[in-house]
């Protein structure tokens, strides 16, 4: 176990039942046969959890022995459901249905059916947590917490439940060290990756550890504070606001949106925070292969289709037969949609025209955001003139200014037929 924090509080016993639990897992999540490109989940990143605690004691965090103990077990096992799945079924069947081939979204359906799968696991496997000496109680407790790390809802919760699931999904999702995606890996497999683990792969490679003082900094003036830095370094640095925004956003979704930050400083009074940082990120030349592994995870080395759309997931059915000869991406913002046109060859923009700026601009420059998309499409003729534009709205407002605009590639209204919908996207990019 790494962590000299919890080996302080633990007692003997429990640090050789978390031992030995902790190899019985690394034993499983280092072996598994299928996705074998996605980053490590076994030794390394159960290490980096560990190191995060410690990071986070650092800055005031204070368990006691039960608390520490069931962290560290659910630490070692929270992983373990997706062993038996991703040994026996295909992706397709996995996830029940064909994937969209951004990578961020792929994310959010692994999270829908995360916590599913360790909770079948751990309740088919207890006897490996019984054997050891640990009560049918604590194996409960270690299966809900280990549910926690994912879509679990933490409010509904209870209990050691609620603070230390919260707690181990805000370490789950920190976990951005290099170390679980080995460069010389990725270097030599690359080629045979597909487009979504290069993506992956290449987020981890990018990014700095954690070290305290240079991105991760401690403020004991109020309270208990600490505040993570993210800091990028891609092969291009038209790519750096892109890389921020998409290692931050999950971070954030995870800390506020679900509630784990307020679970944390309700019981520990430690205010955790995140944040992007412009100044510590850089371009960094390693050579043309970056450059090639870069240009396959945006774009899998096909014509890029990018759709800004407030309400992405309904469009997802539209554009899978368009998946089978395009690379699909999705924006819910004109503030996303510019970090991705900026970071890869976008060769068709689809745009709605009532979107959310993402700040980039004030309602009071869109017209209540009735003229996000309007703005949105002149941005990209203005500043990527080789990018392709249609319109496919249900918006009732200013149809009349769309239709004058020279530059437009097609406008539809929703609902579209699908077969009308997909023969225009083929004329517009073949």
């Amino acid at each position: 176990m790494e962590s000299d924090y919890l080996k302080g509080i633990l007692n003997h016993d429990q640090i050789n039942q978390l031992d030995a639990i902790e190899r019985h897992s690394v034993n499983l999540l280092d072996y598994t046969p299928r996705f074998k490109y996605f980053t490590l989940h076994g030794k390394y990143h159960i290490k980096n959890l560990f190191k995060i605690i410690d990071l986070l004691h650092n800055a005031g965090l204070e368990l006691n022995q039960d608390q520490a103990f069931l962290l560290g077990c659910s630490i070692c096992v929270h992983d373990l459901g997706m062993v038996i799945p991703l040994r026996d079924f295909d992706q397709n069947a996995l996830f029940r249905q064909p994937q969209p081939a951004d990578p961020a979204n792929l994310e959010l359906l692994i999270r829908q059916i995360h916590h599913e799968l360790i909770n079948n696991y751990i309740e088919n496997h207890y006897d490996f947590l019984i054997s050891l000496g640990l009560t049918p109680s604590q194996c409960a407790l270690i299966r809900d917490i280990a549910r926690c790390h994912r879509q679990v809802d933490i409010d509904k919760t209870y209990g050691f439940v609620r603070s230390v699931g919260a707690l181990l999904r805000v370490i789950d999702e920190l976990d951005i060290y290099s170390s679980r995606a080995p460069a010389n890996i990725l270097q030599d497999h690359f080629n045979e990756m597909d487009s979504t683990s290069c993506w992956h792969w290449l987020k981890h490679n990018i990014s700095d550890d954690w070290m305290k003082g240079h991105n991760v900094k401690v403020d004991h003036t109020d309270g208990h504070k600490v505040t993570f830095e993210i800091s990028v370094h891609p092969p291009n640095s038209s790519s750096i606001p892109y890389w921020l925004t998409q290692i931050r956003r999950p971070i954030q979704r995870v800390l506020h949106d679900e509630g784990s930050a307020r679970s944390i400083f309700d019981v520990w009074k430690l205010h955790i925070v995140i944040k992007t940082s412009q100044n510590l990120s850089s371009q960094l030349e390693l050579g043309e292969k970056w450059h090639k592994i870069h240009e396959k995870a945006l774009s899998a080395g096909r014509k890029v289709i990018l759709v800004i759309d407030d309400e992405v997931r309904k469009l997802e059915d539209l554009f899978l037969p368009l998946m089978q000869d395009f690379h699909v991406i999705f924006s819910q913002n004109a503030k996303d949609a510019l970090d991705k046109l900026s970071a890869t060859k976008v060769d068709l923009a689809v745009v709605d025209l009532q979107i959310g700026s993402g700040f980039q601009w004030t309602a009071e420059e869109t017209q209540d955001f009735k003229m996000t998309g309007v703005k949105l499409c002149n941005e990209i003729f203005k500043l990527f003139p080789e990018t392709k534009v249609g319109i496919l709205t249900g918006s009732r407002y200013n149809i009349t200014t769309v239709e004058e605009m020279d530059e437009l590639e097609f406008l539809m209204k929703k609902p579209v037929d699908p077969e009308y919908f997909e023969r225009e996207v083929k004329r517009v990019l073949t």
